[in-house]
This record gives C-alpha cells, structure tokens and sequence, in this order.
C-alpha cells in the first residue's frame, strides 16, 4: 500500500464560499473511495497557510490516476478546479510497511467476497489472497448509475456492522451476529452471494463467497447443497492454499474457527 497526500488550493477561505469548496472537496473524496481509488473512508482534513491536505492509502502507485476516474470523480475535481488558484496535487507520502500489499496478478483465476476490519478490499485475488482495487472490477449496473461499487459498499458496511458487534457483544446478541455471516441463508450471506453471482457472471471469472466461522469447526459437509467441501489440497504451511472448505458449486469457502 502506498500513502499519498492530496492538497487542495481554494481561492479564498471565507465563508460562504469556503463552504461550498469543502462541500465539493468532501464529495470528491467520496467519489474516489466509492470508485475503489482508495482504501478507508475518508476522514481527517488539515487546514495548512494556502491549502487544505488530506491523506489516503491507496494499493497501487496509479490508483489515484484520472484514467481510472468515474463521472462523479470527473465533475467533483472539474468543480474544485473551477474553484481553486492552482490545480490539485496529489503528492506521494511513501509506501506503507508491515501491511499487505494489492493484487499485482495479471489474471486471477478466481475472486473471493469478504470483509476484513484493516480497511482493505471486500474483494480478493483467489490466487495471490490480496486484495483486488475495485476500480480494476467491472460494475453492476443496477447498482446506482452503473458507475460506483455501490452494492459491494453497501454489503461491507453492514458486514462490518455485524462484525463490530461480534466482537463487542457477548450472549445473545453475539450468536445472531455469527449466525449472520456464518449461514449462508441469511440476509448478509444472500446479499453477499447475490452480488458473487452478478460479478462472476461480468468478470466470467469464479466469484466465491467467505463464509465465517468462530465458535467450532465447520462440518464436512457444505452447509448449503450438503456436499463434501474438505479442501483436499489444503495444508497451513502453503500459504497459496488458504481455504479449508471449498464448495465449487455453491461458491462457498470457509476455514475452521479463523478469521479471514
């Protein structure tokens, strides 16, 4: 992952129209991380002499270029340009140690659907494990205007939800949270499953989805078509085979009371 630091020259800072500018700048910012551009919601702002200056982390050293730019992303940075004395720069910080890098595959083979608490990708290589930038991933076109990953945003912030509470909450409350991302006949795991679908169907590319599982190991058998899904070729010391149970057929994998 690298570290960049954008820094935005508005005309003046007095309101109202510093209000606007920050309204514009905000919703670029959204743009970029509903794009896959970056990693994280975005959140801190520094108001320095002449410039405000905000920093992502993204997986790739291009990831911010205007190649990659949505429509949204087009208008906003056309708008604060409009706006500003001088055109935005996106400045390189330095590249991020002792966190996993993007995906650098050519093409993958297949991709898998699940959410980790780091910030990185819902999305990830089946054949490297790392996270895959959204913007390299074709869009659904129900989803919004066909030019955001509305849907899988909209599916990791619930999952993150469930997931925040599993970890904080104890009982009752903690079990139906498991059972959300552990059955994959429940709402989360039908929406996630959903969306594979969409995606393996665009991307023609096998789209699994992550199964969680924490309390105890998982049964021999898929818990959806019941069939074995052991992962024969499994073996902890490969770090290439990272899945225990792989159902081929109804897109599932799974380990034995890990985390992803």
């Amino acid at each position: 992952m690298y570290t960049f630091e954008i820094r935005f020259f508005p005309k003046t800072f007095d309101e109202p129209f510093i209000d606007e500018f920050d309204n514009h700048m905000h919703s670029f910012m959204s743009c970029l991380y509903k794009n896959g551009q970056t990693l994280g919601k975005f959140e801190n702002k520094v108001k320095l002499d002449d410039h405000y200056a905000c920093r992502i982390a993204t997986y790739e050293m291009d990831s911010l270029d205007e190649k990659y730019f949505n429509k949204y992303c087009k208008e906003r940075i056309t708008k604060i340009s409009e706006m500003s004395v001088k055109e935005p720069v996106f400045h390189f910080v330095g590249k991020n140690y002792n966190v996993r890098a993007g995906c650098a595959c050519e093409s993958p083979s297949h991709y898998i659907l699940l959410h980790s608490l780091d910030g990185e990708s819902p999305v990830v290589c089946g054949d490297c494990l790392e996270g895959v930038p959204l913007y390299k991933l074709p869009k659904i076109q129900y989803a919004s205007s066909g030019e955001e990953h509305d849907n899988i945003l909209w599916w990791e912030w619930k999952y993150e939800g469930y997931q925040l509470q599993f970890i904080g909450w104890h009982g009752k409350e903690e079990r139906r949270c498991h059972k959300m991302m552990s059955n994959p006949k429940s709402p989360l795991s039908k929406e996630g499953r959903r969306i594979c679908k969409q995606m393996e169907k665009l991307t023609k590319k096998p789209f699994y989805y992550f199964l969680y599982n924490w309390y105890k190991d998982n049964k021999k058998t898929c818990p959806k078509c019941k069939k074995p899904w052991v992962n024969k070729d499994w073996d902890n010391k490969n770090k290439k085979i990272r899945y225990e149970y792989v159902c081929k057929k109804c897109r599932l994998v799974s380990n034995d009371m890990m985390t992803p």
